[in-house]
């Protein structure tokens, strides 16, 4: 059983980043579809400026 507990305490960071990585671009792709700018043309223009 401990085993199994060390490897969940190592994966559990990575896994609320990853939850928390998600949710904030989520909250940002809603802000920007409010704005009328789809998140996908500012990706593209990020990548056309440079």
């Amino acid at each position: 059983m401990k085993g199994k507990r060390g490897i969940v305490s190592e994966y559990l960071p990575w896994i609320i980043i990853s939850i928390a990585v998600l949710v904030i671009l989520m909250i940002v792709s809603f802000l920007l579809k409010d704005k009328g700018i789809s998140i996908i043309d500012s990706i593209k223009n990020l990548f056309r400026r440079g």
